[in-house]
Parts: structure tokens; sequence; C-alpha cells
């Protein structure tokens, strides 16, 4: 039985953790758990209103909201020096006219750090993204190659973890890719070899109730950083012929060269704007950059195994939530 399922008891004297980025997509499996884990939460967001569903993850009292941003952390300071944790899942795929890389990914994350530092917070987890890499073509993966650089310069034993494309029900691969397929009689890709090593949104989650509960975190070069994939390498294509085969469809998958790419992505962006995002931003400039490198990880950084974790496979967790794209939906087994 998974330990982190039992539902602790809280009080007012539970460690206090708090969360930026925690109704998002992989934030609020990590409220989920530490909820199960008795802890009180604080949950940063723009839109408390927005995060109203969480308070269902916990008892009454036990996850509250606290209206901020990036914009005004200075003004969160008295929250860092009642937070015994600070959790950090924000992060953009693409940018927009007031959220850039460097301003996500780097500059505050490293604010964040900072104050953590000052207020004597005890643990500090920072979700950054396997390739990440200062000397990146890559402005995506550049910004988190900093951002990390930056937040172990101001908290050297900050917990970093990298994921590599990670799944689940919400996620912004698998349905985007199925969609499509839903209306389109081909499925273009772009980089057909490229390697992912695709890994469940809950696993990370678990990975973060491991490291919280653990007194010492093993390290590597005198780091903490976990790279986390799931149990299978798959390319590109390969993911999507796996996608497919679960939402009972054919499709012609084309594989677009990277320079026919380079010149497609300006006519998307165009469609995106005029649309008001009903198409999707399927692919960018810098997108396409890192598509050209294999998305696996390490064996130089921590991993699943060290956390005693063994990640679900995609073919436990794809059907559950891709169903309702097969031809007849939910029915289709029927």
């Amino acid at each position: 039985m998974d330990n982190n399922n039992k539902i602790s008891s809280f009080s007012y004297k539970s460690p206090s953790v708090t969360i930026f980025g925690g109704s998002g997509f992989l934030g609020r499996y990590i409220v989920n758990r530490l909820a199960k884990q008795g802890y009180l939460i604080n949950v940063v967001t723009r839109s408390p209103s927005e995060a109203i569903f969480l308070k269902t993850s916990g008892n009454v009292g036990q996850i509250r909201f606290i209206k901020g941003s990036f914009n005004n952390l200075e003004q969160l300071s008295s929250l860092f020096e009642v937070s015994e944790i600070i959790i950090n899942c924000v992060g953009i795929l693409h940018e927009e006219k007031n959220q850039q890389y460097k301003k996500i990914h780097t500059d505050a994350p490293e604010k964040l750090a900072i104050l953590a530092k000052k207020s004597g917070v005890k643990k500090f987890i920072h979700i950054s993204s396997i390739g990440a890499n200062i000397n990146s073509e890559s402005k995506y993966a550049k910004s988190k190659g900093l951002g990390e650089i930056k937040i172990l310069a101001a908290f050297p034993k900050a917990i970093i973890i990298r994921p590599s494309i990670v799944f689940g029900a919400e996620d912004q691969f698998f349905n985007l890719f199925a969609q499509i397929a839903c209306l389109s009689p081909f499925l273009p890709i772009v980089g057909r070899n490229t390697k992912f090593q695709p890994v469940y949104v809950d696993d990370i989650a678990k990975s973060v109730i491991k490291i919280l509960n653990s007194d010492n975190c093993f390290s590597k070069n005198n780091k903490v950083i976990y790279e986390l994939g799931g149990p299978e390498i798959f390319n590109f294509q390969s993911l999507m012929i796996k996608m497919l085969s679960v939402i009972y469809r054919k499709r012609l998958i084309i594989n677009l060269p990277f320079w026919l790419a380079k010149i497609i992505c300006p006519i998307i962006f165009i469609l995106n704007k005029i649309t008001f995002k009903k198409i999707p931003l399927l692919i960018t400039d810098d997108s396409v950059i890192q598509l050209k490198y294999d998305n696996v990880a390490s064996r130089d950084f921590l991993g699943f195994t060290d956390l005693s974790i063994k990640p679900k496979s995609m073919d436990l967790i794809l059907p559950f939530y891709l169903k309702h794209y097969r031809p007849r939906g939910n029915f289709s087994d029927l």
C-alpha cells in the first residue's frame, strides 16, 4: 500500500508549506499529496476564486489561498517567515506580453530563494525541467538553467526537480494531439526521432512528499538535483502512435523538417492571436530548437530509484483520460 495515500491528521501546529503555482497542472497534485500528509498549505495565486477546487483536497482550514504573484513578492515576506517549506511550481511553455521566460524562470525564482533564505525557511523545492542549460540555444532551456544557478547561489541546499514531459488528465501534450486527431486526417509533428521519457504527474508529486519526509537528501556532485523520467523512453513518432492506439483512430503522421517548421511558426503565431487562442500555439521558434534534443533523464543526477519510487507507465494511465477522444467516447468499449 502507498503510505502517501494515508490521510494524516493536521493541526495548527502542523508544518506550514507555501506553494507557488499550486493550482496548476502539477501543483494541484502536490497540494493533494501535502494535504493527505497533514501539512498546513498556503497556495499563492493571482486568482483565489479559480483555485477553490483545491479546498476538497484537505480538511476545513487546512488549505488557504493567498492573493499574490511574482510581481509583489516583497509584500509576501511575512508569509515566508511563517513557512517551513517553499515549493515553486510556476513555469510557462510559451512567452506572452506579460510573461517572459527570464522573469518567470530566472528572476522570480531567484527572489523566492533569497526571501526563503532570509526568512529561515528549512526546505526550498523548485520544479525545473530536463534540458535546463545556460548554454542552450533555447530561451526556455537557458532561462531554466540560469534560474537553477541563481537559486542555488541564494539557497545552496535548495532541491531541484527536473521532469521530462509530464502526462496526466490535465496535460497539454497528449490531450492536445488527441484533439487534433479528432479533427484532422493527419497529425503534424516536428522531430520524430527526438526521445522523451514521459513521467506521470502524480509520481512527481509523490517524489516531493518523499523528499519532504526525508531528513537527509542524497546528493550528487554536491547538488540535490533529481531528473525524473518514466519507465519507458519513446521517440516523438512512437508517442503519437501510442496515443492514436489508445483513442482508436488511424491518422497519417507527417514529420515536418526543422527548416519548414521554422517557416510555419510565424503563421501559427498569427493564427493564434487573431482567433483569440482558439487555434493553439502548436509550435514556436523556441520549441523547434528544443525538439532537436532528447528529453531523457541522465544518470548523472538523482532519480526515482534514489527515492524508492517505481514510476507508472503510460499504458496504466493514458486510457483513463484519453478514452473520451475515441469515436464513440467512453462507450467505445461497449
